[in-house]
């Protein structure tokens, strides 16, 4: 930075005069020593103000060696010449002032001319100025505005930009600084839409840099200052500042001179992109912790975090070698995404932005309320918001064996196998009273049941009613058996599944209890201002807890956690998913509030389009889906380290139960139902046995009677037996008719 300094001397020519009036105004008048020192500020002269000091006695210069008498005459000749003198000196005096300030004017309105055309001939020209210079041919598209009068039309453009012009940008040409009602209207961030350009003429260097570092104009890239300097030729010198320098620290520069009858000195350019290189700037960026968008570990004690991989990262480290700047991730001081609140502020990740706590923030959904407070970049990523619930388990194998049928089939069959051992017995029972034998109920009930089992019978009724009856449940029992062996196969083979919940609707009438995550951003913000009645009710209903909580919950299978799609997906693929690639959870297929995600910044800031630029051509080489083919590579490696030897033995064995052709070897967790069937058989034959022996010894412990003998015929044992078995025993077997007898022989009989 070139080093500028002020003269404050008199020309020796003044000094002298100066004298001459101490000497006049002391002997004659002091009328003539005013009239002998020019107005103040004329033509670069010195003030009469600045020449005081000169005129003290003790200061005063000499007075040229003039006795008594000589003063008198000169002052003599001095009175003669008043009017003729002083008059004429005014008179010139005046003129040159006149013609100066219409040289000044001219050559100022030049200079802008010049520096505008040069470098935004596409903007829309605003000349702030007095009625001189408004009133210059500009041979531009202008907008001429008094410096009073200029607030309410300026406030009306940042109001209706796209609707007063259709140009790209404006240029602001002001003859002096913004004063401290004006500089609110031209630096309004809230109004980017077009880029801004000033070019402000200053009196002096000094208050130029005091401008030019005024932190009011922190997020304005262009601004220009113009110093007249103190020389004989007019000449205006063109100061700029740089936001980022290697110090730290903004710096202002000359760029360029302007001299009359020369021209400019150089063709640098006075509005240079400043945005391209940071010079090792340390910016801060806030986030949290969001896979595969954001993923870091906390620092104790700090809100500083130590990024780890993940798709902002990625992004955040390309653009910051691009732009030559370092950074610091940050945790918002609430933990929240942020939400709006009464007072139409921000807290959280936005807040923080929004109140310049931080540079940027890192992944950010897009929503209509946030661009009011923030500025965003392009959205890189589409995601809507979903949820996760446990997938419906299926039943246990055992209950395999009577999920063919449904409960009402199952109690129908019941009903019609008692109906029909009660029939059955009656036939017998009615052929009993021809002179046939007949069966007791057990007996009828084995032959009913047995053609469920393909059981043969071992007799059949002679009466045509019993007949026809039989003959009618044998096709009963073929079709029935028919169907519960044809349902029994297709569910060994494809396992029923109930449905999934896919869809809110399905989600409010189901059992399952939901929620969202505590960090409340967009999505609180959806449900707590929504007029859809749907989300009125859901948000009524919901709960609050963080990520892992919630995925416990849904676990167990009684909760469903509404987040959005991709942290969903991203959570059940790499940490509920295991070897074989089976989860136990479910993802809806329904997707609602379709946002977007970008990167937020403070309002204005002139970086933000740079960031953007270099965003864009991470999406065009296809860096964002690459990323993220990488990220889930990285997040399932670091999944299966996370995971206990045990958790992984588990895992192969059941990766090895299955063949290579995809077919599943059926072990004992698939046959547990034949085999309960087995075990629960043979305890009941067990029991029934012991019941059995319990009642003959109660039997034989009796006299000898009818009543020792087995209920089960006692008409067969008190025939004659051609075969007489030996005393004492008991003996069992078939007879001609089909019947079981067993046959008791005792001493005496």
């Amino acid at each position: 930075m070139k080093v500028w300094s002020r003269r404050n001397t008199a020309s020796q020519y003044y000094r002298r005069r100066a004298a001459l009036c101490w000497d006049i105004s002391r002997f004659c008048s002091p009328v003539f020593a005013v009239a002998c020192v020019p107005p103040r500020g004329t033509h670069g002269f010195p003030s009469l103000d600045s020449l005081r000091p000169l005129l003290h006695p003790r200061t005063r210069p000499p007075s040229h060696g003039l006795t008594m008498h000589g003063k008198v005459v000169v002052c003599l000749l001095l009175v003669l010449l008043d009017y003729f003198a002083v008059g004429s000196f005014v008179s010139d005096i005046g003129g040159k002032i006149n013609e100066s300030a219409d040289t000044t004017d001219e050559d100022l309105a030049k200079v802008m001319y010049l520096l505008a055309d040069e470098y935004t001939p596409q903007c829309l020209w605003v000349v702030v100025s007095d009625s001189s210079l408004r009133q210059q041919p500009w041979r531009h598209s202008y907008l001429a505005l008094d410096p009073k009068d200029g607030k309410s039309t300026i406030d009306y453009i940042n109001k209706n930009t796209e609707r007063v012009t259709l140009f790209s940008c404006f240029t602001f040409l002001m003859t002096r600084p913004p004063d401290s009602s004006l500089m609110p209207l031209l630096t309004d961030s809230s109004n980017m839409q077009l880029t801004r350009y000033f070019i402000i003429q200053f009196p002096n260097e000094s208050e130029a840099h005091d401008l030019l570092l005024d932190k009011r104009l922190i997020d304005e890239e262009n601004v220009a200052a113009l110093v007249k300097t103190n020389t004989r030729e007019v000449s205006y010198r063109v100061m700029i500042r740089q936001l980022f320098h290697s110090s730290g620290f903004t710096q202002v520069l000359f760029i360029n001179g302007w001299e009359k009858g020369k021209g400019f000195d150089n063709s640098d350019d006075i509005f240079p992109e400043q945005m391209k290189n940071f010079y090792g700037t340390k910016m801060r960026g806030v986030t949290l912790d969001f896979r595969p968008f954001t993923d870091y570990s906390k620092v104790r004690g700090s809100r500083v975090v130590v990024p780890k991989p993940s798709l902002d990262v990625f992004m955040l480290e390309v653009i910051a070698d691009k732009l030559n700047f370092t950074y610091e991730l940050v945790m918002p001081e609430d933990g929240l995404w942020g939400y709006l609140r009464d007072d139409g502020h921000w807290v959280g990740v936005v807040g923080d932005v929004e109140f310049r706590r931080a540079n940027f923030s890192l992944v950010l959904s897009l929503t209509l309320e946030r661009i009011f407070s923030v500025d965003f970049t392009r959205i890189y990523y589409n995601d809507p918001l979903s949820f996760v619930t446990a997938k419906s388990r299926p039943s246990p194998p055992w209950l395999k064996l009577i999920k063919p049928f449904s409960s009402g089939v199952w109690l129908l069959a019941l009903f019609s196998i008692v109906t029909a051992v009660i029939l059955y017995y009656i036939i017998y029972r009615a052929q009993a009273l021809l002179g046939t034998h007949y069966l007791v109920p057990s007996r009828a009930f084995m032959h009913i049941f047995g053609s469920f089992v393909n059981q043969s019978l071992f007799t059949i009724p002679w009466l045509s009613s019993g007949r026809v009856f039989l003959g009618f449940w044998l096709l009963y029992g073929l079709l029935i058996t028919t169907y519960y062996k044809t349902s029994l196969t297709a569910a060994l083979a494809v396992p029923f599944v109930p449905p999934t919940l896919d869809t809110l609707h399905q989600l409010m009438r189901s059992n399952l209890k939901f929620g969202m995550i505590d960090a409340k951003g967009s999505e609180y913000q959806l449900f707590s201002t929504s007029n859809v009645p749907l989300y009125k009710k859901m948000f009524q209903e919901m709960s609050f807890l963080s990520s892992s909580e919630s995925m416990e919950k849904v676990q167990e299978g009684s909760y469903a956690y509404i987040y959005f799609k991709s942290n969903l997906n991203i959570i059940v693929k790499t940490e509920y998913t295991n070897a074989n690639g089976e989860t136990n959870f479910h993802v809806a297929t329904e997707e609602f509030f379709p946002g977007g995600y970008a990167w937020a910044f403070p309002k204005g800031v002139p970086y933000r389009k740079t960031f953007d630029g270099v965003m864009a051509y991470c999406l065009q080489a296809g860096l964002i889906d690459k990323w993220e083919r990488d990220l889930y590579s990285i997040y399932l490696k670091e999944a299966q380290d996370n995971k206990t030897p045990q958790q992984r033995k588990k895992e192969k064995m059941e990766a090895d139960a299955k063949r290579n052709d995809g077919q599943v070897v059926l072990n004992l967790n698939h046959l547990q139902g034949p085999f309960l069937i087995l075990l629960l058989g043979s305890g009941s034959g067990v029991l029934l046995l012991l019941l059995e022996f319990f009642v003959a010894r109660m039997l034989f412990a009796f006299p000898t009677s009818s009543r020792g003998f087995s209920p089960f015929s006692q008409k067969t044992l008190m025939k004659s037996d051609s075969q007489t078995p030996s005393e004492g025993r008991v003996v069992s077997r078939f007879d001609e008719k089909g019947n079981y007898v067993i046959r008791a022989v005792l001493k005496g009989n």
